[in-house]
């Protein structure tokens, strides 16, 4: 017990404590209100429709675009049939999937689907939402957020050769993807900044009559992980104890506190240099200029060069230190 009275140990148990705290907070799971959402749509769509899975497979902040991938997913064998990774269309089916480049023949954003004849789904490219806060810039990594949205169109050919609507559902089953968490709401294909709520039954009554007439648009939320904005948390730290650390060395050498010493030089140098390392350390390799590099790596750079430069200066000019 003696050992707990210790402060070095207390100072150990608090972050130990305060780490498994962190680790739990950012554990916790956003999405519940998404899967009771689509629940309530699922219960609420029509048992012949055209399931839209969708899937955010990349992001780039730099050209502020997404990657992405879309499966059509029948319901009912009225529809098609569904295989593994692929499905059997029972009707000539016409997607018009809104995206800045196209995957289908052609490279347009129309995907005919024939009957009977076994498909997959298909890659695509989605610009990022006009009018986006200024948090949709890289330069506000860790904090930066960026939105996409994909309006879907279906349509099927009856028997008669008539165009008519083809019932669809977007569903969302996108996996982790490197920094970001990805989450989808369902918006209005006349209103896309309108979204569907839980709390809300008219969103979802209205997204529902949308849904029947093979009208839909999905909106997609990209923002750095909770283990990325801790990761960058704890680099930064390391770079301001790197500064202080530094800083005070400097401040005692050139006062004549401490002596002007070889190890003392080189360990400057070292945290010098392991400021560029630790700036390599960034989940998502952001680019130099970003917000904090102007706050901390910067500032951080030439405040623990000057210091270095400070203590060769010094370390040169005495033969002999005297305190």
């Amino acid at each position: 017990m003696k050992y707990l009275r210790n402060r070095f140990v207390q100072s150990f148990i608090a972050i130990f404590v305060f780490y498994i705290a962190i680790i739990v907070l950012i554990s916790q799971n956003p999405s519940g209100d998404a899967y009771a959402i689509d629940d309530a749509l699922i219960e609420k769509s029509s048992e012949d429709r055209l399931e839209v899975l969708m899937q955010i497979t990349g992001v780039d902040p730099l050209k502020g675009t997404a990657e992405a991938r879309v499966l059509p997913w029948p319901n009912s064998e009225a529809v098609g049939y569904r295989f593994k990774s692929g499905w059997l269309p029972k009707k000539d089916v016409l997607l018009h999937v809104d995206s800045v480049i196209g995957a289908s023949n052609g490279a347009s954003n129309l995907y005919e689907f024939k009957r009977d004849v076994p498909v997959g789904g298909f890659d695509l490219q989605i610009d990022q939402q006009p009018g986006e806060s200024n948090r949709s810039q890289v330069a506000w990594y860790p904090l930066d957020l960026y939105a996409f949205e994909i309006p879907v169109s279906a349509s099927y050919t009856d028997d008669n050769g008539d165009i008519q609507d083809l019932a669809i559902l977007p569903l969302d089953y996108t996996k982790n993807i490197d920094t970001f968490d990805i989450r989808m709401a369902h918006g209005y294909w006349s209103d896309p900044d309108k979204l569907v709520t839980l709390n809300d039954k008219d969103s979802i009554d209205n997204a529902i009559d949308e849904f029947n007439q093979g009208l839909s648009s999905s909106v997609f939320t990209a923002e750095r992980s909770n283990s990325t904005k801790l990761l960058v948390v704890i680099i930064l730290l390391l770079m301001i104890t790197a500064l202080t650390s530094v800083s005070i060395m400097a401040y005692m050498v050139a006062n004549g506190r401490r002596p002007p010493t070889l190890s003392s030089l080189i360990w400057s140098a070292a945290l010098t240099y392991s400021l560029i390392s630790l700036r390599g350390l960034m989940p998502g390799a952001p680019p130099i200029g970003i917000f904090i590099d102007k706050v901390v790596y910067f500032p951080s750079l030439v405040v623990t060069l000057t210091c270095s430069l400070w203590i060769l200066v010094i370390w040169t000019k005495r033969d002999d230190f005297e305190s």
